[in-house]
């Protein structure tokens, strides 16, 4: 059986992570007080002392808000620690995914220190709460929760980006290892509207008829520039890898949640 690290085990994408493969692979899911990634010497001798065939890393600052009022912290979460896990897997050659965003990249540093890596930019990703696993805030809980409050949820007409459902992402994590190491935009293609991505979580719950009651129509936030963290996912598909599109990737999820 092989042995896989985890950073940032408490993390929404790495609890499932670990707990999705648990029976397939010998997993050491690390948390932040467990190992703290910014310590050279600590992280040296975890790679010592072990032999991992396979390193997730997912231990990282994602806010992009607290990066832009913390860059000095975040910086030596997301790439002083980044660069001391690579160089635990030089030291005994372990396969490295390094769980990236589509806004933070941090792939420079690992080119410099080895080359069996896969980089992933992975989107903005969604699910339903689920006990002893963290919920982050996402596109499906957020309409949830404002709906049970009787609140409404103001959503942007002109924001443009991939949604992926934190499942499908898992899954197909698996799959890189059958493909040359590199950088891949991970999650799913989607062309549509996050004010209509709100609208698709609607009807697939059933409260199409709800719509005007729960979604605000944003039409003035980013008019004048419209933001667009879309992907293209043609690498992967070029290596047999495919993602649902995000609409097709919540009906999917909330089917399988209901």
């Amino acid at each position: 059986m092989k042995k896989v690290l985890v950073t940032g085990s408490n993390g929404f994408l790495a609890s499932r992570f670990s707990e999705y493969y648990k029976d397939k692979y010998d997993i050491l899911a690390l948390s932040h007080k467990d190992l703290d990634i910014t310590n050279e010497k600590k992280v040296y001798d975890l790679f010592k002392n072990n032999n991992f065939d396979i390193v997730f890393h997912s231990a990282a600052i994602s806010d992009t808000g607290r990066c832009q009022n913390e860059p000095e912290f975040a910086n030596k979460i997301n790439f002083d620690g980044t660069v001391n896990i690579a160089k635990g897997c030089a030291l005994k050659d372990s396969k490295l995914i390094f769980a990236s965003s589509d806004q933070l990249y941090a792939g420079n540093e690992i080119k410099n220190i080895f080359d069996k890596y896969y980089n992933l930019r992975l989107t903005w990703m969604f699910s339903y709460a689920e006990r002893n696993k963290r919920v982050n805030i996402n596109i499906i809980t957020n309409i949830l929760n404002e709906t049970l409050k009787g609140e409404k949820i103001s959503l942007a007409t002109n924001e443009y980006r991939g949604i992926s459902y934190v499942y499908e992402v898992i899954e197909n994590v698996e799959k890189l290892l059958e493909v040359s190491y590199g950088d891949y935009n991970f999650g799913s293609e989607n062309d549509i509207s996050t004010y209509d991505i709100g609208c698709r979580v609607l009807e697939n719950l059933g409260l199409q008829n709800r719509i005007e009651d729960i979604l605000i129509k944003d039409t003035e936030r980013f008019k004048d520039k419209k933001r667009d963290l879309r992907i293209s996912n043609k690498k992967l598909r070029d290596n047999g890898i495919y993602f649902e599109s995000t609409e097709e990737a919540i009906s999917r999820c909330i089917r399988e949640f209901k």
